[in-house]
């Protein structure tokens, strides 16, 4: 009977929050157009966000898999994501959380009052097919440096799956759109640098809340600048294709917005639901981010 009245309650909750929400933000973009400077103020913004992105792979910010973008992990339902956050208790190591809670702040704020609405106006402004595609190409670019982990972990048969995903939509899926790999049953799961480094055993090390990029470790963080360094559409350290910068720069702010505001959208109902229904958002988020990464290493 309790447990009835308390689904009914919540359900009713979430219904009034989003009513007043969808609300609030018909009333803004009113005023906006009121004082006629909404197109302006969004270009401005938006260039900033670019050059701040400018550094961001966009192979890492997208795959299917990904790690993170704005400061949230990326999970298939809501259901995933509290299952990581209740299923098992585990050792948090988070000596830096004063500092670490402030950077969460800022991220929080510049989500909910910028990249929040950008990614509400993407969802609605952009069809569902439209969508489906843009991130079957983004994640097709993290490919390569996933399957070059599965080797390095040993895991040949993963990562001949991951290089038959990324020939075989690069090719016949028209450059990675469409995920026919998929479709003909060859699945594969993604793998980083920070995964191979705690595959041999590498503890996560501190937690950390990375500006603008969110929860991670400095196992993790590590990693994720590894990857970056290899990536030709990264820094491309290794000079792949006879030079550094192998994409103009101007294609890596596009694809790197892209990313981001891809991936903001697929998280849009499950950061609602960690704020309106979490005591304790940012402890949330560390629990549940620690515990997905550690059930990636073990697979």
């Amino acid at each position: 009977m309790r447990i009835g009245l308390f689904l009914k309650s919540r359900i009713f909750i979430r219904a009034s929050c989003f009513v007043v929400r969808g609300s609030w933000f018909k009333i803004t973009e009113a005023r906006c157009a009121m004082h006629g400077a909404r197109k302006d103020t969004e270009f401005c913004v938006t260039t900033i966000f670019a050059i701040i992105l400018l550094t961001i792979s966009p192979s890492q910010l997208l795959a299917k898999e990904v790690k993170s973008a704005m400061y949230y992990q990326r999970f298939e339902s809501e259901e995933e994501f509290e299952s990581y956050e209740s299923d098992n208790e585990q050792e948090i190591h988070d000596p830096y959380e004063k500092f670490n809670r402030k950077i969460y702040s800022f991220n929080d704020a510049f989500d909910r009052y910028f990249f929040e609405h950008v990614a509400k106006a993407y969802r609605h402004g952009i069809p569902q097919p439209a969508r489906k595609i843009i991130r079957n190409f983004l994640n097709n670019l993290s490919l390569p440096v996933s399957a070059v982990n599965s080797i390095l972990q040993g895991k040949i048969d993963n990562s001949l799956a991951t290089f038959s995903n990324f020939i075989i939509n690069t090719t016949i899926g028209l450059g990675g759109m469409f995920d026919i790999a998929v479709q003909k049953g060859i699945f594969y799961k993604h793998e980083d640098f920070g995964q191979t480094l705690g595959h041999y055993g590498v503890g996560s090390g501190a937690y950390l809340v990375v500006p603008f990029l969110g929860p991670s470790s400095s196992r993790d963080f590590g990693g994720w600048l590894t990857d970056r360094g290899v990536d030709p559409l990264g820094f491309n350290l290794l000079e792949i294709g006879g030079k550094t910068d192998l994409v103009e720069s101007n294609y890596r702010i596009a694809l790197a917005l892209m990313s981001g505001i891809d991936k903001r959208e697929s998280l849009l109902d499950i950061v609602d639901d960690v704020r309106k229904d979490s005591f304790d958002p940012y402890a949330t988020i560390r629990s549940a981010y620690l515990q997905k990464r550690e059930n990636e290493i073990k697979n």
